[in-house]
């Protein structure tokens, strides 16, 4: 799609007026492709420690200004053209509006404004990780379990009297299960889970009877 992009706009820069030609003024034909850009939306990255300058109003004499890298933007209308230098008007999704002229426009495409937000493989990450917690949490709350152990489990955490598929909701699977192994059998069966950077969960008889940290078992 980028591909795509670039070669549109290619297109469409060799049919603005050459820079430095002395002509403000564009043709009918010309105007006409770059409106085409109206509606679309855009994103502001970082190039070379820089990003591009916008304007209060559609004139290189008005207060410029520059958006923080990763700010969106839609283009809204393409202004002058046939009397002047165009200019096109664009909203940021912070609301604010501004003018960006067509050849700084031009310039800046593919380096410092791209037509994919940079942000959208974390906020779908962050979107499908929000999707599966609020799953979890509603199959937790669906459990004849004892408050106190769902609380904990919402809360991911382990509590002492927690069965090992209580366990597992809270903090996953862990690293290493390790059997215990001891001459009274009074004691019933023992086995250690250990959750990496987590704690080390004492089952007995599939019930959690000990919770250290790891660092403990260590020194």
């Amino acid at each position: 799609m980028r591909a795509k992009t670039s070669v549109a706009l290619a297109l469409i820069s060799l049919l603005l007026p050459a820079s430095g030609s002395g002509s403000s003024q564009s043709t009918e034909k010309q105007l006409e492709a770059l409106a085409k850009q109206v509606g679309k939306t855009y994103w502001v990255v970082d190039g070379e420690n820089k990003t591009p300058i916008f304007f209060s109003a559609p004139s290189p004499s008005a207060s410029p200004f520059r958006v923080g890298v990763e700010e969106s933007f839609q283009i809204t209308a393409l202004v002058g053209g046939s009397t002047q230098k165009p200019y096109y008007r664009v909203r940021f999704a912070s609301g604010k509006e501004g003018y960006v002229s067509v050849d700084s426009f031009l310039e800046e495409l593919n380096s410092t404004l791209v037509t994919q937000d940079p942000d959208k493989g974390r906020k779908r990450k962050s979107a499908k990780e929000a999707g599966e917690e609020s799953r979890r949490e509603a199959w937790i709350r669906a459990q004849p379990w004892p408050a106190r152990v769902k609380e904990a489990a919402l809360k991911r955490q382990a509590i002492l009297g927690m069965n090992m598929s209580e366990t597992k909701a809270a903090l996953g699977k862990p690293s290493r299960v390790v059997k215990l192994k001891h001459g009274n059998p009074l004691l019933g069966e023992q086995e250690q889970w250990v959750y990496e950077g987590g704690p080390v969960l004492t089952f007995t008889n599939g019930v959690i009877t000990r919770m250290q940290a790891l660092e403990a078992m260590t020194e």
